[in-house]
């Protein structure tokens, strides 16, 4: 799984997809980022690498 801020950098989803996943899977806990848009960068990334690597994606934040 990728835990919040992994989905913001490569090397954690890289190595991770380096395993052959059968599924990418991301959480977060984003109640601290109100009034941001780091949940929707946080999302749109691991969209972003999910479909890059064909995996399907299975996602949770709490906010």
């Amino acid at each position: 799984p990728l835990i919040c801020y992994e989905l913001l950098v490569a090397w954690p989803l890289l190595q991770s997809m380096s395993h052959d996943p059968d599924v990418v899977v991301a959480v977060g806990n984003g109640w601290w980022t109100a009034n941001t848009s780091i949940v929707a960068i946080q999302r749109a990334s691991a969209r972003a690498f999910a479909r890059l690597f064909a995996k399907p994606l299975v996602i949770s934040f709490n906010t």
